[in-house]
């Protein structure tokens, strides 16, 4: 039944048109009332927050269904393990036991959760930007299974392999990476483990990536683990100390998303163009069911940009993608 049906006024049964889904813009308003000021200021303070049952758990199933486009369930990697034991994802090299694809997915849930209204609220709360002046930095799904491989890594900071120069502090230019969990992290089964910013501030960034447990001891005995229902988020800065850590569990797998928001108009921050998947199914899926900020978010010509005057270039957008709303940019012809 596509809707409601009501009394009328002339006393006949009356079929009440289907309630209208909320843009994109809107759900990110309403995302802003939900942010806490107490995450806010527990990021500023200690480089990292944790904000649970950010997806609701629609979103969450639908997110889950798209992972198994891209790696199997416990259940069916145990029965076939020789299948998968060499499964590594489709992002080229990766650290051992990692099965990793990266945005866009084949799967608008996965796609709508890398922009989800609610991470770029939190993101220009953080930053004191709207969302037409950041962009995308990076975004990939990442699979841990238990018993594939040692996942334990030593402590480091993202931004040395994601800029050339050294992050700046404060929020004037900044790149915001953030992890998303879409199963339960336990002790067991491979946390996230970060270093209070409070316990690093005397290292300055110089380009180190990897600190050891030899040589750093008073860091390792001030990580903490970041752990989290299915559904939330870790959102930290690419100078929080953090690192993977081993599975201890026989059992279990871990599926994640990274992702993450930079200021605009700053060339040396965000470790990815998005250009580059121009033509392939996943980003033209992505574009054709895209709101326009999420497009924009992707480097996407924003609506009322002068691009849009170019009839020869709006049609061929439109011919390009058949199946997308051209309304907000002028239209089809």
């Amino acid at each position: 039944m596509s809707g409601a049906y009501t009394h009328g006024a002339n006393g006949t049964d009356e079929q009440a048109a289907p309630k209208a889904q909320p843009t994109w813009d809107e759900l990110k308003a309403q995302a802003h009332a939900r942010i806490k000021q107490a995450d806010i200021d527990h990021w500023h303070a200690h480089g990292y927050v944790i904000v649970e049952g950010f997806l609701s758990p629609e979103e969450l199933a639908a997110c889950v269904e798209g992972f198994h486009t891209y790696m199997p369930a416990w259940d069916e990697y145990v029965r076939r393990r020789p299948m998968y034991e060499d499964m590594q994802g489709s992002t080229g090299k990766v650290p051992p036991g990692w099965v990793r694809h990266q945005f866009p997915y084949d799967s608008t849930a996965l796609n709508r959760a890398a922009l989800h209204p609610f991470l770029v609220a939190f993101a220009e709360r953080l930053m004191g930007h709207s969302s037409s002046s950041i962009l995308l930095s990076h975004g990939f799904i990442l699979g841990k299974y238990a018993g594939k491989a040692d996942y334990d890594q030593e402590l480091h900071q993202d931004y040395s392999n994601n800029t050339l120069v050294v992050p700046r502090r404060g929020v004037h230019s900044i790149d915001i990476p953030m992890i998303v969990y879409f199963t339960d992290v336990t002790a067991e089964l491979g946390p996230t483990y970060v270093c209070p910013a409070e316990h690093t501030q005397h290292l300055p960034p110089n380009g180190k990536r990897h600190h050891s447990r030899e040589a750093y001891p008073e860091l390792y005995a001030h990580e903490r683990p970041a752990l989290a229902p299915a559904g939330s988020v870790l959102i930290y800065s690419m100078r929080t100390f953090h690192r993977g850590s081993r599975m201890l569990a026989s059992e279990g797998l871990r599926f994640s998303m990274f992702t993450g928001f930079h200021t605009a108009n700053t060339p040396w921050l965000g470790s990815h163009s998005f250009q580059w998947a121009g033509g392939k199914h996943e980003m033209d899926r992505f574009v054709t069911h895209a709101s326009p900020r999420e497009r924009e978010l992707v480097g996407f010509p924003p609506v009322g940009d002068d691009y849009w005057n170019d009839d020869e270039c709006r049609r061929g957008v439109a011919q390009r993608y058949p199946d997308m709303d051209m309304t907000p940019y002028g239209g089809r012809d």
